[in-house]
């Protein structure tokens, strides 16, 4: 069974590993709307990696998507990150999410 991506943390994201000489493109979104959660399809669209939510849930389902290397298939899973960074990808491209 997959890890739900409402449960990564700073502990299990950006202190795990993550290569120092991965050079990503960085977005940043604010802290306060992260530690709500943000559903998958709106943070694709929030990051850039797809145009819009309808784009975003074709991802998700096509199975293109996923946090950390962890695949993720569900549209509205809650994305919840307070501290650190996690690596977003869908399709072949990828970001580096950090809360501020």
């Amino acid at each position: 069974m997959q890890t739900p991506a409402s449960d990564l943390t700073k502990s299990e994201s950006a202190e795990s590993g993550l290569p120092p000489d991965l050079n990503l493109p960085e977005v940043a979104l604010q802290k306060s709307h992260l530690a709500e959660g943000v559903s998958l399809a709106e943070l694709l669209v929030l990051t850039g990696l797809a145009v819009n939510r309808d784009a975003a849930r074709k991802l998700i389902t096509l199975g293109e998507t996923s946090i950390d290397d962890r695949p993720i298939d569900n549209a509205m899973e809650r994305v919840r990150l307070s501290d650190g960074a996690i690596r977003i990808a869908a399709g072949a491209a990828q970001v580096l999410l950090r809360a501020v």
